[in-house]
């Protein structure tokens, strides 16, 4: 439940995320959907508001989709992460609230001192782990805007790569007049 709740929270800030991203492109009088050339500093834009976008719409297709697939599933897994760390600190402090309150036997006493010892040594791992989610995805996003400063191609190259003959088209569109980024396959 937690997990299908964290993708469509991801998946609707995503949309709201993108949808104001094409507004640089202005639509084409002649044309439903305009083709144009990105250019270096379109790529950083784009690069700097999701991982992956400047490279998909600069003609690196495959590195851009991957990029922004990484972005998505480390930021996904750094959202559940996080969750069940909530959960498990939640649930790790009443216990120890209770443990502390109430009197007991030295036997139920020691008992309950090593599952609580047990929660915390899980509640350390957790912690550790939805740090990594959260690291990964910053280190994906800086590489991707490094990408995009450094090594996006110039305008005359992505205009090459838009050209070619390629059964995978990435480009900025306006679709009835929203602007986007329009990703077609032909066979």
């Amino acid at each position: 439940m937690r997990i299908s709740k964290s993708i469509i929270v991801a998946g609707l800030l995503l949309m709201f995320v993108i949808q104001p991203i094409g507004v640089v492109f202005a639509q084409d009088e002649e044309g439903f959907v305009r083709r144009s050339v990105i250019s270096k500093k379109d790529a950083f834009v784009l690069s700097a508001v999701y991982p992956g976008l400047g490279q998909m719409t600069a003609g690196q297709k495959y590195k851009g989709v991957s990029l922004f697939l990484a972005e998505t599933v480390s930021l996904l897994f750094a959202i559940n992460s996080h969750e069940n760390y909530n959960t498990l600190q939640k649930v790790y402090d009443r216990d120890l609230n209770e443990f502390n309150k109430e009197m007991r036997e030295y036997s139920d006493a020691s008992e309950m001192y090593k599952d609580l010892q047990e929660r915390n040594d899980e509640l350390d791992n957790m912690h550790t782990i939805r740090n990594t989610a959260f690291i990964a995805a910053g280190v994906i996003y800086a590489y991707n805007i490094i990408d995009a400063l450094f090594f996006s191609p110039s305008a005359s190259e992505s205009q090459r790569a838009e050209t070619r003959s390629s059964k995978v088209v990435v480009r900025s569109a306006l679709i009835d007049r929203n602007p986007g980024i329009l990703l077609s396959k032909s066979f």
